[in-house]
């Protein structure tokens, strides 16, 4: 009888891990979440769990550096670019979420805010990669709401305080959305965000 091969592939097993890490923690958080389970959901043997991450910490560590910062780059930072201006973008932002939970029928929340929420106080090295984020999420509103004062698009506004408003409604919402299990606690900032902005925007729309 032939014995089945193994396949060597260290950096698919890490992967995996992460993956189901990430899942895990996001839908259950954290502190809830126990390695065995982890474990078990990426079908992987103690041995190579161990090997690749020895301790909870250092899998919490690796779920932000590689997949939270993934997912806040693809639903937040990358798609400013696409957009004119900041109102355009931060609305089909919005638009696009909304979209998406709805069509789940579940809010499981923004992975960055919730293990900020739940870890921030009890490690220093996961505070701040967790602000890390934060402070690459606030730089991109930031530098898009200053491109459209320099073009003229914007007036009396404030590009540090006013990126700190939106992530902060941003958050807030989806933590509210979470706790009722619907998107509109989203919808309602989404639109009193347009708002706001329309009103310090000239000619620029914050489409609806």
């Amino acid at each position: 009888m032939t014995a089945a091969k193994r396949t060597n592939d260290p950096e698919g097993v890490r992967r995996r891990i992460v993956d189901s890490a990430y899942e895990a923690f996001t839908r259950h958080g954290y502190l809830a979440t126990g390695m065995l389970e982890i474990r078990e959901k990426a079908a992987v043997s103690g041995g190579a769990m161990a090997h690749h991450f020895p301790a909870k910490r250092a899998l919490g560590l690796a779920v932000i550096q590689d997949r939270v910062t993934q997912a806040v780059m693809q639903t937040w930072i990358a798609p400013l670019d696409a957009h004119t201006d900041a109102p355009s973008a931060i609305d089909a932002i919005f638009a696009a979420i909304i979209g998406e939970l709805t069509a789940k029928g579940a809010v499981s929340g923004c992975p960055l805010n919730n293990m900020a929420m739940e870890i921030s106080a009890h490690d220093a090295d996961m505070r701040a990669a967790l602000g890390a984020i934060f402070a690459q999420w606030h730089q991109a509103l930031r530098a898009k709401f200053y491109a459209d004062v320099l073009a003229g698009r914007a007036r009396d506004l404030h590009p540090d305080s006013l990126a700190t408003l939106v992530i902060a409604a941003y958050s807030g919402a989806m933590a509210m959305a979470k706790a009722r299990q619907d998107a509109i606690p989203l919808a309602d900032a989404r639109a009193e965000l347009a708002a706001l902005l329309a009103a310090k925007y000239r000619g620029a729309t914050s489409a609806g």
